[in-house]
Protein backbone atom coordinates (compact mmCIF):
# COMPACT_ATOMS: atom_id res chain seq x y z
CA UNK A 1 0.00 0.00 0.00
CA UNK A 2 1.49 3.26 -0.77
CA UNK A 3 2.07 6.21 1.28
CA UNK A 4 -1.11 8.18 -0.43
CA UNK A 5 -3.51 4.81 0.09
CA UNK A 6 -2.22 4.09 3.90
CA UNK A 7 -3.19 8.32 4.60
CA UNK A 8 -6.95 8.30 2.69
CA UNK A 9 -7.34 5.12 4.70
CA UNK A 10 -6.77 7.21 8.12
CA UNK A 11 -8.72 9.67 7.16
CA UNK A 12 -11.98 7.58 6.28
CA UNK A 13 -11.24 5.66 9.55
CA UNK A 14 -14.49 5.52 11.93
CA UNK A 15 -13.12 2.64 14.41
CA UNK A 16 -10.48 4.19 15.82
CA UNK A 17 -10.48 6.97 18.61
CA UNK A 18 -7.85 10.43 18.01
CA UNK A 19 -5.18 9.11 20.10
CA UNK A 20 -4.50 6.18 17.60
CA UNK A 21 -5.53 8.22 14.77
CA UNK A 22 -2.35 9.90 15.95
CA UNK A 23 -0.17 7.07 16.01
CA UNK A 24 -1.10 6.44 12.92
CA UNK A 25 -0.65 9.39 11.20
CA UNK A 26 2.95 9.90 12.59
CA UNK A 27 3.95 6.82 11.64
CA UNK A 28 3.21 7.52 7.72
CA UNK A 29 4.23 10.78 7.88
CA UNK A 30 7.76 9.43 9.49
CA UNK A 31 8.22 6.84 6.78
CA UNK A 32 7.74 8.83 3.83
CA UNK A 33 10.76 9.02 2.01
CA UNK A 34 12.94 12.35 1.27
CA UNK A 35 12.39 12.66 -1.93
CA UNK A 36 11.92 15.74 -4.57
CA UNK A 37 8.37 15.67 -4.46
CA UNK A 38 8.79 15.22 -0.31
CA UNK A 39 7.09 18.51 0.51
CA UNK A 40 4.64 18.59 -1.73
CA UNK A 41 3.23 14.46 -0.73
CA UNK A 42 3.53 15.72 3.05
CA UNK A 43 1.30 18.87 2.04
CA UNK A 44 -1.29 16.33 0.26
CA UNK A 45 -1.28 14.60 3.30
CA UNK A 46 -2.23 17.44 5.50
CA UNK A 47 -4.86 18.19 2.98
CA UNK A 48 -6.23 14.74 2.80
CA UNK A 49 -5.99 14.40 7.33
CA UNK A 50 -8.04 17.54 7.30
CA UNK A 51 -11.30 15.65 6.03
CA UNK A 52 -10.96 13.80 9.47
CA UNK A 53 -14.26 15.34 11.80
CA UNK A 54 -13.53 17.99 14.01
CA UNK A 55 -14.61 16.85 17.06
CA UNK A 56 -10.84 14.47 16.73
CA UNK A 57 -9.34 17.26 18.30
CA UNK A 58 -6.23 15.72 19.18
CA UNK A 59 -5.55 15.15 15.18
CA UNK A 60 -6.19 18.59 14.61
CA UNK A 61 -4.02 19.33 16.86
CA UNK A 62 -1.12 17.69 15.34
CA UNK A 63 -1.68 19.05 12.04
CA UNK A 64 -1.74 22.66 13.56
CA UNK A 65 0.90 21.85 15.18
CA UNK A 66 3.00 20.37 12.36
CA UNK A 67 1.73 21.62 9.09
CA UNK A 68 3.73 25.21 9.53
CA UNK A 69 6.63 23.05 9.92
CA UNK A 70 7.09 21.57 6.61
CA UNK A 71 10.38 21.69 5.02
CA UNK A 72 13.63 20.30 5.81
CA UNK A 73 13.26 20.33 9.40
CA UNK A 74 9.96 18.57 9.37
CA UNK A 75 11.33 15.39 10.55
CA UNK A 76 13.12 17.16 13.84
CA UNK A 77 9.69 18.52 14.61
CA UNK A 78 7.60 15.45 14.15
CA UNK A 79 10.22 13.65 16.06
CA UNK A 80 9.84 16.20 18.90
CA UNK A 81 5.77 16.23 18.77
CA UNK A 82 5.92 12.74 19.77
CA UNK A 83 8.44 12.80 22.52
CA UNK A 84 6.66 15.06 24.41
CA UNK A 85 3.16 13.50 23.52
CA UNK A 86 4.27 9.97 23.79
CA UNK A 87 3.68 8.04 27.29
CA UNK A 88 0.80 10.51 29.01
CA UNK A 89 -1.16 7.48 29.45
CA UNK A 90 0.77 6.44 31.91
CA UNK A 91 0.37 10.06 34.15
CA UNK A 92 -3.18 9.59 33.73
CA UNK A 93 -2.95 6.31 35.39
CA UNK A 94 -1.28 7.76 38.07
CA UNK A 95 -3.51 10.29 38.76
CA UNK A 96 -6.36 7.92 38.02
CA UNK A 97 -4.56 5.34 40.90
CA UNK A 98 -4.97 8.55 42.79
CA UNK A 99 -8.44 8.80 43.01
CA UNK A 100 -9.27 5.75 43.80
CA UNK A 101 -7.32 1.88 44.42
CA UNK A 102 -8.74 -0.48 42.03
CA UNK A 103 -7.46 -3.87 43.13
CA UNK A 104 -9.97 -6.40 42.80
CA UNK A 105 -12.18 -3.73 41.33
CA UNK A 106 -14.33 -3.88 38.62
CA UNK A 107 -14.88 -1.05 35.89
CA UNK A 108 -16.79 -0.38 32.75
CA UNK A 109 -15.11 0.84 29.71
CA UNK A 110 -16.86 2.07 26.34
CA UNK A 111 -15.96 2.96 22.73
CA UNK A 112 -12.42 2.18 21.21
CA UNK A 113 -9.82 4.56 22.42
CA UNK A 114 -6.22 3.92 22.60
CA UNK A 115 -5.85 6.25 25.52
CA UNK A 116 -8.14 4.04 27.67
CA UNK A 117 -6.26 0.82 26.58
CA UNK A 118 -2.88 2.09 27.65
CA UNK A 119 -4.63 3.79 30.80
CA UNK A 120 -6.33 0.14 31.68
CA UNK A 121 -2.68 -1.81 30.82
CA UNK A 122 -0.91 0.36 33.52
CA UNK A 123 -3.66 0.15 36.04
CA UNK A 124 -4.03 -3.84 35.48
CA UNK A 125 -0.03 -3.43 36.10
CA UNK A 126 -0.44 -1.98 39.56
CA UNK A 127 -3.75 -3.13 40.64
CA UNK A 128 -4.03 -6.62 40.83
CA UNK A 129 -7.41 -8.27 40.37
CA UNK A 130 -8.74 -5.67 37.90
CA UNK A 131 -11.85 -6.49 35.50
CA UNK A 132 -13.28 -5.14 32.46
CA UNK A 133 -16.41 -4.66 31.19
CA UNK A 134 -16.47 -3.63 27.96
CA UNK A 135 -19.63 -2.26 25.91
CA UNK A 136 -19.58 -3.09 22.28
CA UNK A 137 -20.61 0.51 21.53
CA UNK A 138 -23.36 0.71 19.08
CA UNK A 139 -23.66 2.09 16.42
CA UNK A 140 -20.95 1.14 15.17
CA UNK A 141 -19.67 -1.94 17.84
CA UNK A 142 -16.31 -0.60 17.46
CA UNK A 143 -16.38 -1.80 21.67
CA UNK A 144 -15.26 -5.51 20.12
CA UNK A 145 -11.60 -4.22 19.18
CA UNK A 146 -11.05 -2.36 22.34
CA UNK A 147 -12.30 -5.98 23.83
CA UNK A 148 -9.62 -8.06 21.90
CA UNK A 149 -7.18 -5.88 22.59
CA UNK A 150 -7.75 -5.92 26.38
CA UNK A 151 -7.78 -9.38 26.47
CA UNK A 152 -4.96 -9.50 23.96
CA UNK A 153 -3.18 -7.40 27.19
CA UNK A 154 -3.69 -10.37 29.39
CA UNK A 155 -6.79 -7.83 31.29
CA UNK A 156 -9.56 -9.70 32.32
CA UNK A 157 -12.79 -8.42 30.29
CA UNK A 158 -16.25 -9.85 28.92
CA UNK A 159 -17.94 -7.78 25.90
CA UNK A 160 -21.57 -6.61 26.98
CA UNK A 161 -24.19 -5.06 24.75
CA UNK A 162 -24.92 -1.82 25.23
CA UNK A 163 -28.61 -2.67 26.14
CA UNK A 164 -27.56 -4.78 29.21
CA UNK A 165 -25.65 -2.16 30.73
CA UNK A 166 -28.62 -1.51 33.44
CA UNK A 167 -28.24 -5.48 34.85
CA UNK A 168 -24.53 -5.32 35.80
CA UNK A 169 -24.19 -1.68 36.68
CA UNK A 170 -24.83 -1.99 40.39
CA UNK A 171 -21.88 -4.30 40.43
CA UNK A 172 -19.27 -1.75 39.06
CA UNK A 173 -16.84 0.30 41.50
CA UNK A 174 -16.16 2.81 38.28
CA UNK A 175 -16.77 4.11 34.77
CA UNK A 176 -13.45 4.98 32.19
CA UNK A 177 -14.55 6.80 29.55
CA UNK A 178 -12.81 8.11 26.63
CA UNK A 179 -12.91 12.06 25.30
CA UNK A 180 -12.54 13.75 22.02
CA UNK A 181 -12.66 17.42 23.34
CA UNK A 182 -14.01 19.02 26.46
CA UNK A 183 -14.32 22.55 27.87
CA UNK A 184 -15.22 23.47 31.77
CA UNK A 185 -19.22 22.20 31.24
CA UNK A 186 -18.74 19.80 28.91
CA UNK A 187 -17.14 16.41 27.67
CA UNK A 188 -17.78 15.10 24.21
CA UNK A 189 -17.56 10.92 23.39
CA UNK A 190 -19.18 8.79 21.68
CA UNK A 191 -22.70 8.28 21.74
CA UNK A 192 -23.88 6.17 24.50
CA UNK A 193 -21.60 8.02 27.03
CA UNK A 194 -24.27 10.12 28.41
CA UNK A 195 -26.56 7.03 29.53
CA UNK A 196 -23.44 5.24 31.37
CA UNK A 197 -22.82 8.53 33.08
CA UNK A 198 -27.07 8.62 34.13
CA UNK A 199 -26.60 4.72 35.32
CA UNK A 200 -23.71 5.63 37.09
CA UNK A 201 -25.04 8.45 38.54
CA UNK A 202 -28.20 6.38 39.79
CA UNK A 203 -25.98 4.21 41.56
CA UNK A 204 -23.99 6.75 43.31
CA UNK A 205 -20.31 5.18 41.41
CA UNK A 206 -17.88 7.31 40.13
CA UNK A 207 -17.09 8.05 36.57
CA UNK A 208 -13.57 8.81 35.39
CA UNK A 209 -13.01 10.46 31.88
CA UNK A 210 -9.72 10.21 31.07
CA UNK A 211 -7.92 12.40 27.95
CA UNK A 212 -5.23 14.68 27.86
CA UNK A 213 -4.67 18.33 27.71
CA UNK A 214 -4.72 18.94 24.25
CA UNK A 215 -8.26 17.87 24.36
CA UNK A 216 -9.61 21.42 26.26
CA UNK A 217 -11.14 23.56 23.52
CA UNK A 218 -13.17 27.14 23.88
CA UNK A 219 -16.24 25.80 21.92
CA UNK A 220 -17.41 22.19 21.41
CA UNK A 221 -18.08 21.29 17.56
CA UNK A 222 -18.68 17.69 16.63
CA UNK A 223 -20.79 15.80 14.64
CA UNK A 224 -24.01 14.32 16.53
CA UNK A 225 -24.23 11.32 14.06
CA UNK A 226 -21.62 9.68 16.28
CA UNK A 227 -20.74 11.65 19.30
CA UNK A 228 -22.72 13.27 22.05
CA UNK A 229 -21.79 15.84 24.81
CA UNK A 230 -22.21 14.90 28.44
CA UNK A 231 -22.11 17.65 31.43
CA UNK A 232 -19.34 17.28 34.41
CA UNK A 233 -21.85 16.56 37.33
CA UNK A 234 -21.84 14.62 40.18
CA UNK A 235 -19.16 12.10 40.51
CA UNK A 236 -18.05 12.82 37.05
CA UNK A 237 -14.22 13.48 37.08
CA UNK A 238 -11.67 14.76 34.06
CA UNK A 239 -8.04 13.23 34.80
CA UNK A 240 -5.62 14.44 32.79
CA UNK A 241 -1.72 14.31 32.56
CA UNK A 242 -1.51 17.44 34.10
CA UNK A 243 -4.38 16.16 36.72
CA UNK A 244 -3.92 17.77 40.27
Amino acid sequence: MSFEEKIKKIAGDREHGSSVLVDHICQELASLERDPAYEKRLKWAFRELRKIDESMVVVHHLLDSLEPCIGPDFPDELKAYESRWRNIHRDIARHLLEKQDFTGQTVLMHSHSGMLIGVAAEVAGQAEGLHVWQTRSEPGGEGESQYQELRSRDIKAWLIEDERLPDIVARLDAAWLGVDQFNDEFFVNKLGSRRIVGLMQSVQKPVFVLGDSRKKVHQLKFSEEIFEKTPFGQNVFLITESSE
